[in-house]
This record gives C-alpha cells, sequence and structure tokens, in this order.
C-alpha cells in the first residue's frame, strides 16, 4: 500500500508539470557526515496550471554487484516562491535533511513528457528526466548554481556564458579541493537498466568547457532547442559525483532589452575598504574587488572581471 500511495503522488506531480519543465538539475548538499540534503531546481513555463508545492525524487543506492537500485524517494518541497526569468519560472525545492550511509547513491527526477522541442523528433513522447549520482563520503557536496543558464539566444549572433565556475559566475564548486569539469551531453528520454536513453534529436552545435559556454545559432525556425550538460566531480583523480542536466534553450531574433542573469534580492555593494557606493549596481559597472550585503542580512566577497 504505501509503494501503491508513492506511485500515486508520483503520477500526480507528473500530471500537473505535464510539457511545462524546460530544464533542471539536482544537487547534494552535506552539512555534516550525518546530513545531507537534496535540491531539485526547475525551470517551468508560465502556461503551467498548477505549481506542485512538493514533488518526489527517486532514490537510488548501488548494491554489491554495481548496479543502482531504487530503495525509496525523497520528498521535496518549495523553498521559495516561483521567480521569474527570461519568461520563465524558476523553482527550488528542497527535502529535509537524509540520514545516508557511507554509499554511492543516484537521485533521480522524472516529469511525464518534454514540450516541443525544434531540435527533437519525440520529444512530447519522452520523459523529462535529470539526475545526480552521489558517493557519500566526508566534505562533499555537488556544485550548484549561483544563477542559471541563459536561456534566450540570439540567432545569427554568438552567444557566450562566461564565467562558468566562481564566486562571481553561473555555477559554483562548494569544495574547493575537488576539480570539477562540464561537457555537453545528451538530450534524455529515459533511464532504463542504469542507461539514461538519448532521445531521436539533433544535438546543438555548442563550445562547452570550464572557461565558458558558447553558442551561435543560425535556424530559420524560433524556438525551443533542448540539450544535456553533465557535471563530474573528482577528488584524487577518482569520481565522487556527476550531475545530468536538461536544458532548454530558447532562440530569438533578438535579445535586447532582455535581463541575463536573476536579481534575486537586493544588494548593497561597498568597495573593499568598507567605502558604500550604491545599491544594485550592475555587474558591467563593476571591476575588481567588492563586497555585497543583501537585504536578508547575508554578505559576500566578489571579484568582477
Amino acid at each position: 500500500m504505501k509503494n501503491l500511495i508513492f506511485s500515486l503522488l508520483l503520477f500526480s506531480s507528473f500530471v500537473s508539470l505535464a510539457s511545462h519543465v524546460y530544464g533542471g538539475f539536482i544537487g547534494v548538499a552535506q552539512t555534516n557526515s550525518d546530513s545531507t540534503t537534496v535540491a531539485l531546481t526547475l525551470m517551468i513555463d508560465t502556461q503551467t496550471p498548477v505549481i506542485p508545492s512538493s514533488l518526489y525524487v527517486e532514490k537510488w543506492e548501488k548494491n554489491s554487484v554495481g548496479w543502482y537500485v531504487q530503495n525509496g524517494v525523497v520528498e521535496v518541497t518549495q523553498a521559495h516562491q516561483p521567480f521569474m526569468f527570461q519568461g520563465n519560472y524558476l523553482i527550488t525545492y528542497t527535502s529535509n535533511y537524509l540520514d545516508l550511509d557511507s554509499n554511492q547513491y543516484r537521485f533521480i527526477y522524472r516529469n511525464c513528457c518534454w514540450g516541443i522541442l525544434n531540435n527533437s523528433f519525440n520529444a512530447m513522447n519522452s520523459e523529462f528526466i535529470i539526475s545526480a549520482d552521489y558517493w557519500h563520503i566526508d566534505y562533499n557536496s555537488t556544485p550548484y548554481a549561483r544563477e542559471p543558464f541563459i536561456i534566450n539566444q540570439q540567432n545569427a549572433l554568438r552567444n557566450t556564458m562566461k564565467p562558468i565556475w566562481g564566486w562571481n559566475a553561473f555555477l559554483v564548486n562548494p569544495d574547493t579541493w575537488d576539480n570539477v569539469n562540464i561537457s555537453q551531453t545528451d538530450l534524455h528520454m529515459g533511464y532504463a537498466n542504469g542507461v539514461f536513453v538519448p532521445q531521436n534529436y539533433t544535438q546543438l552545435s555548442m563550445h562547452v568547457d570550464n572557461d565558458s559556454i558558447s553558442f551561435a545559432p543560425n535556424f530559420v525556425s524560433m524556438g525551443n532547442y533542448g540539450t544535456g550538460f553533465e557535471i563530474k566531480d573528482m577528488r584524487n583523480g577518482q569520481v565522487i559525483g556527476i550531475q545530468r542536466i536538461q536544458w532548454t534553450f530558447t532562440v530569438v531574433p533578438s535579445t535586447i532589452g532582455m535581463d541575463e542573469f536573476t536579481r534575486r534580492k537586493k544588494y548593497q555593494v561597498f568597495d573593499w575598504m568598507g567605502n558604500y557606493l550604491g545599491v544594485d549596481i550592475p555587474y558591467s559597472n563593476l571591476k575588481g574587488f567588492y563586497v555585497f550585503r543583501y537585504e536578508d542580512g547575508n554578505t559576500e566577497k566578489v571579484f568582477v572581471q
């Protein structure tokens, strides 16, 4: 009966977000050796009829012969209200603290289907599926996105996102002693026998490395184009985590007047000596070291190139 209840809950979340999820990623944050939290971030279009207050992430654990076996689900609830980013909603869900054993885990989120993608022949019949492989060892948290990838891409122009890594970048590596690497991977349609199955699609021609993501679309049809990314987390030459991201880019004739970054909260800007410079100063007007003091009381030291 418990499994049936979980199945009905999962089915309910699929229906409410059917064809409305355009991208996302999963992360795992460790606060101590006995406490970890799963975070699910989704990009959802504004036409979705209902945004659930909670969702469920599958929990898989590696067995004695090296196979991942599902041994439960993890409930994640809204960490904040959805906010607008380049014409879509962004929302993060987080779990309660988990007490994991010393083993390798795989967390998977599925949605019943993609929306229409211009570069896929079977997106509408494919699951939206993202995951995080996580080795539960001391001081291991997966990378996370400080800013989402830029959704809107101008046609017939090279669009570049950089820097990719750092405290003033798109992605943050919380365990600075680990090596991380991002690469472009498949657009997925499902998961079977331990394998993430690719869609029948045309891959986007992009430049992806630890410095930048660059995309120069030259399409007759404007619209939505999907691809995958993978982040590998390495320690002492060994893989200790893999995140499989799925993302939709919207190709438009022009991005003039479109915001690139989120502005989640207001911030005061001080120079390195503590002199007050102003509020919400755009990064384009800054260069060097600064201190940002946010409206929630948090303070961050940043370096703007």
